[in-house]
């Protein structure tokens, strides 16, 4: 049996718009690029914008080992008001005006709290299962749901500014966090801590891993031509080109002796040697055990286009 033929792959990233779900900019992405098949990164709420690492072809395989890197998001925390999806989208809850003496050194104490390995309880209208029901369902239909507090660590929690509004206090934050991390519910809990309330007013996502919105297209525009470079998604792989006769072992997904330089290196990117583009070379990830490389995904090899 000859080898697969795959249409090309690639990693792009994305700047979702505000109002949209990220499964429709990725469907908006996936038109422009011509590709039948994609996935993303992680989901970002209507409310939010922001970075999305988009994978096509059968580089969707590979966005596992996406998923679990660090980000930073900017956003905005409106204290006085408390709505039932923790952000304003939500319907109110409550409302408290917040008084004066809620200052910058005071939220600055109470950030304080959240920084380091915490336990997060996520919001009640979250993707997260219970019983094999999606959680905000049964919110939005008025059930109790109950979640249980996950761990989660905050690297960095930063005050940008205060802003006072009418009644309100916007808190705007810059926030780098350990995947899996709401910002609606360190929305929630600040509004706790500081005994007036709080809901998200607006988030934007600013980076995963080492990728930033400094590489994003908009979904409207995007082109082949945009694709991010392994080196920036996975920058803490190793790499490892190989020659024509151990590719033809890789390709059937056979492990592969492990060099001394890549000894350092718990993931390895392997790629066939040669002058075309990445794209077209990638033939998996690989983990690192003892002298062996084992194969973790092998992608179908690429044809141009």
């Amino acid at each position: 049996m000859g080898n697969r033929v795959a249409e090309a792959g690639g990693f792009y990233a994305i700047d979702k718009p505000v109002g949209i779900t990220s499964q429709r900019a990725l469907s908006i992405a996936k038109r422009q690029l011509k590709v039948r098949k994609a996935g993303h990164s992680g989901t970002l709420d209507p409310l939010a914008s922001g970075l999305l690492i988009v994978a096509v072809g059968s580089w969707s395989r590979l966005l596992a080992f996406v998923l679990g890197a660090d980000k930073v998001y900017r956003g905005v925390v409106r204290c006085g008001l408390r709505t039932d999806s923790l952000d304003i989208t939500g319907s109110i809850q409550g409302f408290r005006p917040v008084p004066a003496g809620v200052d910058a050194e005071v939220v600055r104490r109470a950030l304080q709290r959240f920084k380091g390995p915490i336990q997060q309880l996520p919001p009640a209208f979250s993707a997260l299962k219970v019983n094999g029901v999606r959680a905000y369902e049964l919110a939005r239909a008025g059930s109790e749901v109950t979640l249980e507090r996950r761990s989660v660590v905050i690297h960095d929690i930063e005050l940008l500014g205060l802003t006072r509004s009418g009644p309100f206090l916007d808190v705007e934050l810059r926030i780098a966090c350990s995947s899996g991390t709401y910002i609606r519910s360190i929305a929630r809990d600040l509004g706790e801590l500081l005994e007036t309330g709080a809901t998200l007013s607006s988030l934007r996502r600013e980076s995963i891993g080492e990728v930033t919105l400094d590489a994003a297209k908009d979904p409207m525009s995007i082109e082949r031509e945009d694709r991010l470079s392994l080196s920036a998604v996975f920058p803490s792989f190793g790499r490892y080109e190989i020659d024509e006769e151990i590719l033809r072992m890789a390709r059937h997904g056979h492990p592969l002796d492990r060099p001394r330089e890549l000894t350092a290196f718990e993931q390895v990117v392997v790629l066939a040697a040669g002058p075309e583009p990445e794209y077209q070379r990638l033939v998996g990830i690989y983990r690192g055990e003892a002298d062996r490389l084992m194969p973790l995904r092998v992608v179908p090899e690429e044809v141009a286009q």
